[in-house]
């Protein structure tokens, strides 16, 4: 064979190895395939207050309705350009919404995770930070309760609002265990969305916190609620009424949100990895 012939052969059969294991490594499908890159499917934005119910007001005249949904609707477009999901916003206009329709809404939609916007307020003027909360009948603290009890206020705008009880022992259960199975993923959230946004917006670190959000009560997958500033500084109000900050926020809440999908799946790689143990220990 000549010497030009052989190369020729030995660069088919090189051609032909690279080829075949192109081949099996496209048939073999990575055990990250088998679990959905993305778990979050649907995600609902709640921008705090609106219509009639104007929320805090700063000492400039800013209301936080206005600022929730500027940075909502940030928020919610940042989302919709950086993961395969469905982002929906409980509203997207200056209108009152009940805070019992906020979680009948992502109920609705089986929303995977439940994100409600609201800017903080203080009677002590030099207050500043972010707080992110989620979900417990007794408050973390002290200025947990008094946040609450403003946010829940609300409730006595609505002539409609009732609580609804449970129709039998066996709903109750199942509502409790619900509750008790996002309670865990909700706490994970706030921390994942708390640890970007402080980074961003800097202030007093506020940490994480609980406290009996109404809002947050019908939720039936992990929810948080977060203050994102004080509107009653009147420092941070001039702040938060620009597109440079509301964007921060909103991008700061974004990543918090992925970060929270990565480990959501990394989570369900792993209980798949365990379950398979468990198989071949059988």
């Amino acid at each position: 064979m000549y010497p030009f012939t052989k190369i020729r052969f030995a660069f088919l059969i090189f051609f032909l190895i690279i080829l075949s294991s192109d081949i099996l490594k496209a048939a073999e499908p990575a055990v990250a395939d088998k679990v959905e890159e993305n778990p979050l499917k649907v995600i609902v934005i709640d921008p705090g207050h609106g219509g009639k119910d104007s929320g805090a007001r700063g000492p400039g005249g800013t209301f936080e309705k206005d600022l929730t949904l500027a940075i909502s609707l940030k928020l919610a477009e940042k989302l919709r350009d950086s993961i395969e999901a469905e982002v929906l916003l409980t509203r997207n206009t200056d209108e009152y919404i009940t805070l019992k329709e906020r979680t009948v809404f992502a109920n609705f939609h089986k929303a995977d995770i439940f994100v409600s916007v609201h800017i903080n307020a203080a009677r002590r003027k030099k207050a500043h930070g972010v707080e992110v909360y989620f979900l417990n009948f007794e408050a973390s603290d002290d200025d947990a309760r008094k946040a609450a009890a403003f946010e829940n206020n609300v409730i006595n705008l609505d002539e409609a609002a009732a609580e609804v009880a449970p129709k039998d022992d066996i709903e109750s259960i199942l509502w409790d265990l619900t509750q008790s199975e996002a309670h865990s993923e909700s706490s994970k959230l706030a921390e994942a969305i708390y640890l970007k946004l402080f980074k961003a917006a800097g202030g007093e670190n506020r940490g994480v916190k609980q406290a009996p959000f109404i809002v947050l009560t019908g939720a039936t997958m992990p929810a948080v609620l977060i203050e994102a500033g004080f509107i009653s500084n009147p420092k941070e109000e001039k702040r938060l009424i620009t597109e440079k900050v509301q964007a921060k926020i909103a991008n700061a809440i974004k990543t918090g949100v992925l970060d929270f999908s990565g480990k959501m799946n990394g989570r369900a790689i792993d209980n798949k990895a365990k379950v398979a143990r468990n198989r071949e220990a059988k």
